[in-house]
């Protein structure tokens, strides 16, 4: 309902969300926004101090993610805070650079998972020899070249939106597209060499 009434989304959110709002109603909502940001923040950060423990800094588990819990908590509240005086626009270039780097990702572990199905690979898991440098490599490309000749961003327009503005910020799915793309041929490729027979 809020949407369809209109009003400035990006230069004043919270008034085109609530500013229709009775008093009361409109403070709760803005209440119930903060306390989920917050919950859904702690599983962030949460989540982002168990991915750190697992790359092999030996210090004591509890320590770990203590310390991932604070540095990234007091890095994402200085970055949120110099973010304030123009919050619509900033959390939009944000997401949208999120965006860039997770679609490539995406593309990478959705090819990765149907080039592996009907595989048994519970033993890579804890396997810390296991190296796949064609993931990085790929999701690396699909970043590069997706942002270089798509990226419609503020700081930055690609030459393909300076030539088409109708076309938009494709950024994600070339991304996607490109990183999947590399990785399944990068890996289909080395399937045939290791499966080809050895000469004597």
């Amino acid at each position: 309902a809020a949407v369809t009434i209109g009003g400035d989304a990006l230069g004043d959110p919270t008034g085109t969300f609530t500013g229709h709002m009775p008093s009361l109603i409109g403070n709760l909502t803005l209440l119930a926004v903060t306390l989920g940001a917050i919950c859904a923040n702690a599983i962030n950060i949460y989540s982002g101090s168990m991915s750190f423990v697992t790359i092999g800094i030996k210090l004591p588990v509890g320590l770990q993610r203590a310390a991932v819990a604070l540095v990234f908590g007091v890095l994402g509240f200085v970055a949120a805070y110099f973010g304030l005086e123009d919050a619509g626009h900033d959390y939009e270039a944000f997401l949208l650079i999120v965006a860039y780097w997770i679609a490539p990702w995406l593309g990478v572990v959705f090819m990765d998972m149907w080039l592996r199905r009907g595989q048994d690979i519970d033993g890579l898991l804890y396997d810390t020899s296991h190296r796949n440098l064609a993931g990085p490599v790929s999701m690396a490309l699909g970043i590069v070249v997706s942002v270089a000749l798509f990226c419609n961003q503020e700081l930055y327009v690609a030459p393909v939106p300076s030539s088409f503005p109708g076309v938009g910020d494709l950024t994600p799915f070339v991304g996607f597209v490109l990183a999947a793309a590399v990785y399944g041929v990068w890996k289909r490729g080395l399937a045939r060499t290791s499966a080809a027979p050895q000469e004597s």
